[in-house]
């Protein structure tokens, strides 16, 4: 395993490469889910351990701004991700133990938002490996959330109670008057279920919504049908972060071809208690291996 470091533009960022013995290898680069920022989760650490053995090359590295690597946060920023994500592939395709047009992108959650993102943005991206790549809206995959996190533990009234509040901050944050939301998020402090909205105790300044809304509203529909490389998606059928069905439609009609697996009894994670699913595991490899 070897540590690097790769100038993008504005940062450094820190980053692990883990290669097989012999002859210039395909590669897989990991991307970050929302609180996954630095290189060495337990599931980018996996990647370390299990593709070099099947020849393949594993590259993880902190996301702009966390852990050792440079440059103000990138977090939230989607069309920033990418393009240190193509900056991370354009730097190892020069390495000698690379084959320098089978590298692609691995991603979690936020990162199967910024790894299909990324493969629109430039040809160098050779095919996506997506595990819970949402295929909504941030701000409904939030509103989901809330719904039906408050709901499974306090009940139906505290699933539109959590619910109710999103729905608010995506008006307020197009544009409506924030009374109303100011006023259901002083209400919402107050009942048990308000850790399970996942809204902040405050809401930021009206100056904010411009940026909030960039972020909340990206649109992941487009950017799937822009996709050209071949796909794996992999999801658990007990997700409680993101709506599993509705995400696997949108990347059926956007991109037909593209190979779902659905993992029985995983949730957003393919892992329990840290342990990763051989199901999951051999999918990937397998899929890897045709493929690459």
């Amino acid at each position: 395993m070897t540590e690097l470091e790769i100038p993008v533009e504005g940062a450094v960022l820190a980053a692990r490469l883990s290669v097989p013995e012999e002859g210039a290898a395909p590669a897989v680069v990991a991307l970050h889910g929302a609180e996954r920022g630095l290189k060495d989760w337990y599931l980018y650490e996996h990647l370390h351990e299990v593709l070099p053995p099947a020849g393949i090359a594993a590259l993880t590295f902190d996301r702009r701004g966390d852990g050792a690597s440079t440059g103000e946060s990138s977090r939230g920023r989607f069309e920033l991700q990418a393009e240190d994500a193509i900056a991370v592939v354009s730097h190892i395709s020069t390495l000698p133990e690379i084959a320098a047009d089978r590298v692609g992108l691995w991603g979690i959650s936020q990162g199967g938002w910024v790894a299909p993102l990324a493969a629109t943005m430039s040809d160098r991206v050779a095919f996506l490996v997506l595990v819970a790549s949402v295929g909504v809206t941030p701000g409904e995959q939030m509103r989901w959330t809330a719904h039906f996190q408050a709901g499974r533990e306090y009940g139906d009234e505290a699933a539109a109670g959590a619910e109710r509040i999103w729905l608010l901050a995506l008006e307020w944050m197009r544009g409506a008057d924030r009374a109303e939301l100011e006023s259901a998020v002083a209400e919402g402090r107050e009942q048990e279920w308000w850790p399970k909205a996942f809204f902040p105790d405050e809401l930021p300044g009206d100056e904010a919504r411009a940026e909030i809304r960039a972020e909340l509203d990206f649109d992941p529909a487009p950017v799937f049908a822009g996709v050209q490389v071949p796909t794996l998606l992999c999801y658990g059928d007990e997700d409680e972060w993101i709506p599993v069905p509705e995400s696997i439609a949108a990347w059926q009609e956007a991109r037909p071809d593209a190979e779902v697996h659905v993992i029985s009894g995983k949730g957003h994670e393919p892992a329990v208690d840290e342990q990763v699913d051989p199901v999951y595991e051999r999918t990937m490899l397998a899929w890897l291996q045709r493929f690459v």
